[in-house]
């Protein structure tokens, strides 16, 4: 796969993947377009909302170093040199900022203005915590960071990879 392949790819993979979690759920989750932004405008049991995906890497050579793995036309950098002093720490850090960094951007607002709010699937790539961890230990501490902030998103997963698929776990 090319390098400029891999981002597609991965979020059509994640909105399938979460489209079976949902159908678990007893719904059904249909893909209607795909704009960018936001990455998918979808019909969940009838009714039409939207999806933006965004991961929370551990750093950005960690985020190369998947990225590049990946890809065919690209040499592999590997990634995860140093030392973390307190793993689930600097994931809880990583993670707020993603999603804050979503609630703060001009596109999001644009959107919500126009479709209201939207659902938020935030992917945890970082080796040693997951996002049932971020959410037993810091999740009550992010709701509160956006509950200040305009409800751009009704909903908010976090999720990681599991074998061929994404489990994920409900924030808000």
């Amino acid at each position: 796969m090319k390098h400029r392949d891999i981002q597609p790819a991965h979020e059509i993979a994640v909105l399938e993947s979460f489209k079976i979690f949902l159908s678990k759920e007893g719904k059904t989750l249909q893909i209607l377009s795909r704009p960018d932004p936001p990455d998918a405008i979808v019909d969940i049991d009838g009714n039409t909302t939207w999806i933006e995906i965004s991961d929370a890497f551990q750093n950005s050579e960690w985020a190369r170093s998947i990225t590049t793995y990946a890809a065919d036309d690209k040499e592999h950098m590997p990634g995860g040199t140093g030392l973390t002093l307190d793993p689930d720490e600097a994931s809880i850090s990583i993670v707020t900022k993603v999603i804050l960094n979503k609630y703060d951007k001009k596109t999001m607002s644009s959107i919500m203005a126009q479709r209201g709010p939207g659902i938020l699937l935030v992917g945890l790539y970082t080796p040693m915590t997951f996002p049932e961890e971020v959410i037993e230990q810091a999740g009550d501490k992010i709701l509160k960071e956006i509950s200040s902030r305009a409800q751009i998103f009704d909903v908010i997963y976090l999720y990681r990879n599991s074998f061929d698929s994404h489990l994920f776990y409900k924030l808000l």
